[in-house]
């Protein structure tokens, strides 16, 4: 089985780290699969053995970008040079993610040519990235071939479910390919981690880097709550549009005198398996993720995870024996800490017209009246849906009310977890999300396309359908909007 893995590039990081296990796995597991990873940029590491460069296919703008038959023809011609023969498959990750639209259009051309094809999308245009979406104006109604041998890989059940829609009545499947997780070295309670004085005690920690998804002010809430814990997140940002954001949080954690750290890396000289060792428990108060390790790679570390949870994400990982019942789905504040919920509507007003301009879409009627009201449950609102100023404003009034501080602490449910719940999930996660299992998943999947043979009965689906379920005023987040 000859297989070309296409992605814009193969620096360090996330969906290079996936095609890196993915070939792990296969040589692990004695898989008789040949493969030529291509990229736009030459690879800097030294896992992938057969690679090759294709000029063009790296991130390009619109006016950037090369003709698209010139890319699928570069792309083929890679193909055979590393496999000495055109591929069997075709495994493109993010192909319809706008970082280059002579991509898009290139897979296209292919599919009609009768190229077997397993797209892999992790992330999407269409979910909250305008600017790519943009720019693939010229060729959308192309992005999202079908056929019997086009078959699509999501990393979740809500991309997957998504997918279906979209793709209801074509020929394409949808398959679920959670990433694996490879093995983490535990990282137990050591004496050393014990006695690490630049360390605060009883820590919960947030190993994450500072964007404005991964809801900082949550933070902020659960240490006026919790004062007898310490709460941190791991990295500042690195993207300096987030920077005001982020320095602002710090200032008022310490205007209030809070038991957290924003940016603990950056105050200590401990490592960060000597942060994870110190800690308590990991934490997770993010409001948006794609295949969410955070929710699973905290286990394989020998460590509790606490916090808030992502049923849409995370559903797969309950069914295959990781229990999240800890987690809380939703933070409920009281109405009445709402400086103006009048205020409030209209902030969400204008969050709605400015994403759904930013997509050239019409906003419904009745956006304003679904977002706000997704936003409720049992005359509350969930904290991780609003934005900063009305997170801030929760708070100060949460500091000054040990019954409403009291309510939070019994709704979430911070605690560090007993060792067997811990040992439990870590099995569960070994096996379940393992590289073998994982080049299993993928040899299966490659096998369904390979047993439906070649055909040039190509069409495309009506991106519209995938759009308008990631645009819907239900799903909103105001730390999401900008």
């Amino acid at each position: 089985m000859k297989i070309a893995i296409v992605h814009y590039h193969l620096q360090p990081g996330g969906v290079t780290r996936v095609i890196e296990n993915t070939l792990q796995a296969w040589e692990e597991n004695g898989q008789t699969v040949e493969a030529v990873a291509l990229s736009g940029r030459p690879y800097p590491g030294d896992q992938l053995t057969n690679t090759q460069v294709v000029d063009g296919l790296d991130y390009a703008t619109p006016s950037e970008a090369i003709n698209p038959q010139i890319l699928a023809n570069r792309l083929l011609e890679a193909a055979k040079s590393g496999l000495g023969k055109r591929p069997d498959i075709w495994h493109i990750h993010n192909h319809s993610l706008g970082k280059n639209p002579s991509l898009t259009e290139a897979v296209a051309i292919l599919a009609e040519s009768g190229e077997s094809m397993l797209l892999h999308p992790h992330d999407f245009a269409e979910d909250g990235r305008p600017g790519n979406y943009r720019s693939l104006q010229e060729v959308y109604p192309r992005a999202y071939p079908t056929g019997k041998n086009i078959h699509y890989a999501a990393l979740n059940q809500r991309d997957r479910g998504f997918l279906n829609r979209m793709l209801d009545g074509s020929l394409s499947p949808v398959h679920l390919l959670a990433n694996a997780v490879p093995p983490s070295p535990t990282f137990s309670k050591s004496e050393e981690g014990k006695s690490n004085k630049e360390l605060p005690e009883n820590l919960f920690l947030y190993p994450v880097r500072a964007v404005r998804r991964k809801n900082l002010g949550e933070l902020a809430l659960l240490a006026t709550a919790h004062p007898d814990f310490y709460f941190a997140n791991s990295l500042g940002p690195t993207n300096p549009l987030f920077t005001p954001q982020f320095e602002e949080w710090k200032s008022f954690a310490q205007s209030l005198q809070l038991s957290v750290t924003y940016g603990l890396a950056e105050t200590t000289h401990a490592s960060f398996p000597e942060m994870v060792s110190h800690a308590q428990s990991i934490l997770s108060v993010s409001v948006a993720e794609g295949f969410g390790l955070g929710f699973l790679e905290p286990w394989t570390f020998g460590k509790g995870l606490c916090g808030r949870n992502l049923p849409e994400i995370t559903s797969d990982f309950s069914q295959l024996g990781v229990s999240l019942d800890n987690l809380y789905n939703f933070l409920p504040v009281p109405l009445d800490c709402i400086p103006s919920i009048q205020g409030l509507k209209e902030t969400i007003g204008q969050a709605l017209r400015k994403f759904y301009q930013s997509y050239n879409q019409s906003l419904p009627e009745d956006a304003c009246h679904q977002a706000y009201y997704s936003m409720l449950q049992d005359q509350a609102i969930d904290f991780g849906r609003l934005d900063e100023p009305n997170q801030q404003a929760i708070i100060r009034t949460l500091s000054t009310s040990h019954d409403l501080q009291k309510t939070i602490r019994n709704h979430c449910g911070l605690a560090v977890l007993d060792n067997g719940m811990i040992d439990e999930n870590c099995q569960a996660v070994a096996k379940q999300f393992s590289l073998a299992s994982y080049a299993d998943r993928i040899i299966s999947i490659y096998q369904s396309l390979l047993n439906q043979g070649s055909t040039s009965n190509c069409e495309f689906a009506n991106g519209q359908i995938l759009l308008d379920q990631y645009l819907s005023p239900a799903r909103l987040n105001l730390l999401r909007t900008s």
